[in-house]
C-alpha cells in the first residue's frame, strides 16, 4: 500500500520515473492491481505514448470496469490520438458512472464538437455546466459553438465567464483570453479584441497557436493597443517563422503612428505629397526618429510597406542616400543599416518605387565605379552596394559575379535574397518536369506575364497544424454533413495554378497527410515555389509545368482540386472548369476562387482609367500610374485599389491587380451555370467573416439557403463587400440518383 501511495503522489507531482518505479513494485506483488495499472497508463499518456496508455488503461478497466476515472483516462488517451468518436464514448461512460462528473461531460462535448456533432456537443456542455456552472472547459466549448453559429455575443459571454473562473497560470486561461478576443473582434470591438489576444500570448508565450491567432487578427488592421508591451509582442511576431510578416505591416504602421510627432509628419506628407522634400527638411528630426526606429527598420526588411506617406518617405530617402555617394565616405558609413533596409524593401516590393531619370543615370555610374574597385569590408563601399541594390536587383548588375560567395557578413541577408535564392530558383527550374508547352494564345500571354512577374513574392507564410481531411473541410463548410466528406488519411490533391507556392503552403498546412501535385504555367513562379517548398521541408509535393487545358493527359484522379485565382485568367474559364471536373475522384471535392463582377467594381474603374490615360503594362507604366495616384490624388472610384489590403504595394501584385493581360469576372448565377455544364454540384461559398454569414442566414432562413446561388447573388447586390473581390467556392461531381 505504501508503494501505491507513493506512486500516486509522484504522479500528482509529475515525477514520472519515480512514479513508475513504485507502480511496478506494486505490480510485482499484485500483477492486476487496477490502481497501479492506471498509474502506468497516466505516465505513458503524459510521456506522449498514447497507444501504450490505452493498453495500460484497458488492463486497469478490466479489473475495475465501473471506475469512472479509468474510463475518463481511456477517453483522454483516444482524444490525444484524435479518435474523437471513441473518446466521446468513454467520456460518456465516465459521466454515467459518476453523474456529478462535470469534467467528463465537458470532455465528451469537446469530442463531439470536433467531429461536427453540434447538438450532442451542446447537450454535453450544458450537462457539465448544470453540475459546475463555472467549469472553464464547458464554457469555452459552448462559446466555440456559439462562434461557429455566428452568435459572437453569446460566445463572448461564455468566454468571459470562463476567463473570470481561471486564475493566472491556469492551463485554459490563455485559450479563453484568445477566444474572447476573437469574439470581441467579431462584435466590432477591435482594440479590446487585439488587447485580449496579446494578453493570451503573454499568458502562454510557448503556445504557437496563440501567436498565430494574434497575427491573423492583425491582418489589415489599422488598430494597435498603445502599450510598450504590444510593440514588443509585435517585434517578436516579425521574428516568428510561422507568421507571414505581410499580415503585420498595417499594425506596425499603427504602432509607429502612436508617436504623435511621427503621426503628424505622415499626415503632413499625405496632405501635401508634392511638398515632400520641403516637409522632410522642415521635420528632419522627426524623419530621423522614424528612420531609426527599430520597428520601422524591421518592417522594411520583412514586408512591403502598404502606406502612401511612408512610401514617399522611402523614395526621398533613397534619392538622398544616392546623392551622398558623391560626397565624403564618412557620411556613407553612418547610413549603412538604413541603406540595407531600403535595399531589402525594394527587393520585396520589386522596385515599384518611382525613380527620376537622373537617379538611374547616377546608379549606372555608381555600378561602373564599384566594378572597378576592390570590394572589401569598407563600410562606405558596403553602403554603396546596398544603395545600388535599392534601385536594381544585384543579379542584374555586373557586380553579381564578384558578390556571389563574397565574405561580406553585414550584407549576408541582402546577398542571400538577391543572389543566392534566385540562383537556387534557376537551378530548380532547369530540372523541372514539363507536361507540354502551352499552345493556347491566352495561356501563352498569361505565362509570359508571370515569367516576368512571378506572383506573389513572399518571405514567410502563416503556418498552422494540419487537420484530418474531413475536419478541415468541415471547418470550411460547417453545414455540409460529415458523411458527405470522405474520411481520408492521405488525400491526393491537385493545385491547379500554384503560383509562387503560397497556395501550396496553405494546402500542405491545412490537410494532414496530403500528397500534392502543384502545377503552373510559369517556370519562374514554379522555381520560386520549389525553393520555398525546400525551405519549408515539404517532402510530399511534386511540381509540374503545365496548362490546365492539357491536364487530361494526367492518368490519375484527385480527392481535392484546389484552383484559386486561376480560371478567370483563361480564354474559356468554363472549359478549364470542365477539365478540372474530369480529374475528380468519385468522391472528390473542388475548391475554386473566381473574381466577383460585383466585388471588383473598383478594379474595373481603375482599368478603365489606365486605358484612358494610356499607361503601359510594364514596370515603367506601373510606376507612373502609382506615382500619379499618390501625388495627384486618386479619383474616389480608385481609392479602394490603394487600400492597405489591396495588391497595390508591389510590382507583381499591382500588375496582377490592375494590368493583367486577361481577366474575366462573374456573378454567382453565372458560376452556377458553369458548374451545371461541368457536371458539378455547388456545395457552398466561404464568407470572409462569420458575421457576414450570420447576417445572410438571418435574412434567408429557409433550408438550403447556403447553396442557393440566386439568393446569395441578391445578398451580394445589397452588400457588395461580403465576398471581397474573389468568391471562394466548393463543388463536387453530381451524384447519380439512387
Amino acid at each position: 500500500m505504501a508503494d501505491l501511495q507513493q506512486a500516486v503522489a509522484h504522479v500528482n507531482a509529475g515525477r514520472w520515473p519515480e512514479a513508475e518505479k513504485h507502480a511496478r513494485k506494486v505490480l510485482a506483488a499484485r500483477p492486476s492491481d487496477p490502481s497501479a495499472l492506471n498509474v502506468l497508463g497516466t505516465i505513458a499518456l503524459n510521456s506522449g505514448r498514447s497507444d501504450d496508455a490505452i493498453a495500460w488503461f484497458e488492463k486497469a478497466a478490466s479489473g475495475q470496469p465501473k471506475n469512472p476515472f479509468i474510463q475518463f483516462n481511456l477517453g483522454e488517451a483516444h482524444r490525444r490520438l484524435q479518435a474523437y468518436e471513441i473518446a466521446a464514448t468513454f467520456f460518456q461512460r465516465a459521466a454515467a458512472l459518476k453523474p456529478d462528473f462535470a469534467e467528463a461531460f465537458a470532455a465528451a462535448g469537446d469530442a463531439y464538437r470536433l467531429i461536427g456533432r453540434r447538438s450532442d456537443a451542446e447537450r454535453c456542455y450544458r450537462s457539465a455546466l448544470k453540475r459546475a456552472p463555472a467549469l472553464p472547459t464547458a464554457l469555452n466549448g459552448l462559446g466555440l459553438l456559439c462562434l461557429q453559429s455566428g452568435d459572437a455575443a453569446g460566445a463572448a459571454e461564455g468566454f468571459d465567464r470562463g476567463r473570470k473562473a481561471t486564475p493566472a497560470g491556469h492551463p485554459l486561461r490563455a485559450i479563453l483570453l484568445a477566444n474572447l478576443g476573437l469574439a470581441r473582434l467579431q462584435l466590432g470591438h477591435g482594440m479590446e479584441g487585439l488587447a485580449l489576444l496579446a494578453q493570451a500570448v503573454e499568458a502562454a508565450p510557448g503556445d504557437a497557436e496563440a501567436w498565430r491567432r494574434l497575427a491573423g487578427a492583425l491582418r489589415h488592421t489599422r488598430l494597435a493597443p498603445p502599450t510598450p508591451a504590444f510593440r514588443e509582442i509585435l517585434l517578436q511576431l516579425f521574428d516568428r517563422p510561422d507568421v507571414n510578416p505581410r499580415n503585420l505591416a498595417t499594425a506596425a504602421i499603427a504602432v509607429l503612428r502612436q508617436q504623435p510627432e511621427i503621426d503628424r509628419l505622415l499626415e503632413s506628407i499625405a496632405g501635401a505629397p508634392g511638398q515632400l522634400a520641403e516637409t522632410l527638411e522642415r521635420e528632419a528630426t522627426t524623419a530621423s526618429q522614424l528612420i531609426q526606429d527599430h520597428l520601422f527598420q524591421t518592417l522594411l526588411a520583412t514586408a512591403p510597406v502598404p502606406d502612401v506617406a511612408i512610401e514617399l518617405v522611402l523614395v526621398q530617402l533613397r534619392a538622398d542616400l544616392l546623392r551622398l555617394t558623391e560626397g565624403a565616405a564618412e557620411r556613407l558609413e553612418e547610413e549603412l543599416s538604413i541603406a540595407i533596409g531600403l535595399a531589402r524593401q525594394a527587393f520585396l516590393n520589386e522596385y515599384v518605387l518611382f525613380a527620376a531619370p537622373a537617379e538611374q543615370t547616377r546608379v549606372a555610374s555608381l555600378i561602373t565605379d564599384l566594378d572597378r574597385e576592390d570590394l572589401g569590408q569598407r563600410a562606405g563601399d558596403l553602403t554603396k552596394i546596398a544603395i545600388v541594390a535599392a534601385y536594381r536587383p544585384l543579379a542584374a548588375t555586373p557586380l553579381a559575379a564578384r558578390l556571389r560567395g563574397a565574405a561580406l557578413p553585414v550584407l549576408a541577408d541582402l546577398l542571400r535574397e538577391q543572389l543566392s535564392e534566385p540562383d537556387e530558383e534557376a537551378e530548380l527550374r532547369a530540372r523541372m518536369p514539363v507536361l507540354k508547352p502551352p499552345t493556347d494564345a491566352v495561356s501563352r500571354a498569361v505565362q509570359q506575364q508571370y515569367e516576368q512577374n512571378p506572383y506573389p513574392r513572399w518571405t514567410r507564410c502563416s503556418l498552422g497544424e494540419p487537420l484530418p481531411f474531413r475536419r478541415a473541410v468541415q471547418n470550411a463548410l460547417p453545414d455540409l454533413p460529415a458523411g458527405d466528406i470522405p474520411d481520408l488519411a492521405r488525400p491526393r490533391v491537385l493545385i491547379a495554378g500554384c503560383g509562387t507556392g503560397l497556395e501550396t503552403m496553405r494546402v500542405a498546412t491545412t490537410y494532414r497527410g496530403a500528397s500534392i501535385l502543384a502545377i503552373d504555367l510559369s517556370a519562374a513562379s514554379l522555381g520560386y515555389a520549389m525553393r520555398k517548398a525546400r525551405e519549408y521541408r515539404l517532402t510530399d509535393v511534386e511540381h509540374l509545368q503545365a496548362d490546365i487545358l492539357d491536364l487530361a493527359a494526367l492518368e490519375e484522379r484527385f480527392d481535392l482540386i484546389d484552383s484559386f485565382g486561376v480560371l478567370h485568367h483563361m480564354e474559356d474559364p468554363a472549359q478549364g472548369l470542365r477539365n478540372l471536373a474530369g480529374l475528380l475522384s468519385s468522391s472528390g471535392l473542388l475548391f475554386v476562387g473566381l473574381y466577383s463582377e460585383i466585388g471588383r467594381r473598383a478594379v474595373v474603374e481603375a482599368r478603365a482609367h489606365i486605358a484612358r490615360a494610356g499607361y503601359r503594362d510594364d514596370a515603367d507604366g506601373i510606376r507612373a500610374l502609382r506615382r500619379s495616384l499618390m501625388l495627384d490624388g486618386a479619383p474616389p472610384a480608385l481609392q479602394a485599389v490603394m487600400s492597405p489590403a489591396s495588391d497595390f504595394w508591389t510590382l507583381s501584385d499591382c500588375r496582377d491587380l490592375l494590368f493583367h493581360v486577361n481577366e474575366q469576372r462573374f456573378t454567382l448565377p453565372q458560376i452556377g451555370a458553369m458548374f451545371e455544364v461541368a457536371g458539378l454540384e455547388f456545395l457552398g461559398v466561404q464568407f470572409g467573416h462569420t458575421a457576414d454569414r450570420t447576417r445572410y442566414l438571418a435574412q434567408n432562413r429557409r433550408s438550403g439557403a447556403l447553396r442557393d446561388l440566386r439568393a446569395l447573388h441578391r445578398h451580394e447586390l445589397d452588400h457588395p463587400e461580403i465576398f471581397g473581390d474573389t468568391y471562394r467556392l466548393w463543388a463536387r461531381a453530381k451524384r447519380s440518383p439512387q
